[in-house]
């Protein structure tokens, strides 16, 4: 083999082995994601089903945005890394501690039934299952209230390790010693959910298939959904 030949078969030696390296790195900064995908049990569509166009996603998440103008709802400024926080209204988090799924179900039962049985419910398990429960990019979507005062902090807030009920409608504990209604009001639509559904973690997230996976209302004195008339609506 000429020395030319030599050359050229060397190239294209070095060529191959540059693009398999290029490959690795990409999945490889891929897994992160990957390793948070919760395990949820969606129905099949009837059809062949896309990814979420990404203007209709980013049109809810500028309806979230519209709807809290101020997005620390009068609490401290917002971390980096911290549990994103959905646009929920009547909750103010200057004097809100977050207080756990186990004190909402005291007056909620119905509720808080139904959120037993969901992936919500589980989400920490999630990531311990798949070794990713020390991923900053993914635990605050997967727990309740990280980087916020009083909320998730590991082994010291066992009520927190999930995504519980003030992960969406935020810290309950003004709610909790003077109920009133109105606390965390969320829209009936996808703006209520693209803090953690995002278009990169949850490109197949659609809210008329996810939401009857939680579906629960508002509830009454008396414990039973829907009281208001609101009977599966978000409360």
């Amino acid at each position: 083999m000429g020395a030319g030949a030599g050359e050229t078969v060397g190239m294209r030696v070095a060529s191959s082995i540059g693009v398999a390296l290029v490959g690795l790195r990409l999945l490889l900064l891929a897994l992160p994601l990957a390793a948070c995908a919760p395990r949820v049990d969606v129905p099949a569509p009837a059809g062949p089903q896309e990814p979420l166009p990404t203007d209709v996603h980013r049109a809810a998440e500028a309806e979230a945005a519209a709807r809290v103008p101020d997005a620390t709802r009068g609490g401290p400024p917002l971390r980096d890394g911290a549990s994103p926080l959905p646009p929920f209204l009547g909750v103010s988090r200057a004097d809100n501690a977050y207080v756990g799924a186990a004190t909402c179900a005291a007056c909620h039962p119905t509720a808080a039934a139904t959120w037993a049985t969901t992936a919500h419910a589980h989400a920490l398990d999630t990531l311990r299952a798949n070794a990713s429960a020390s991923n900053p990019a993914c635990l605050p979507c997967h727990v309740t209230g990280l980087g916020h005062p009083s909320g998730w902090a590991g082994a010291s807030t066992p009520a927190l390790a999930a995504v519980g009920c003030e992960a969406c409608h935020g810290p309950g504990g003004a709610h909790v010693a003077a109920p009133a209604a109105g606390y965390g009001d969320l829209p009936a639509s996808g703006a209520a959910c693209v803090a953690c559904h995002t278009h990169d973690n949850s490109p197949d997230f659609r809210f008329e298939r996810y939401w009857p996976l939680i579906a629960h209302g508002r509830e009454g004195a008396d414990g039973r959904e829907g009281a208001d008339g609101r009977e599966g609506a978000p409360p």
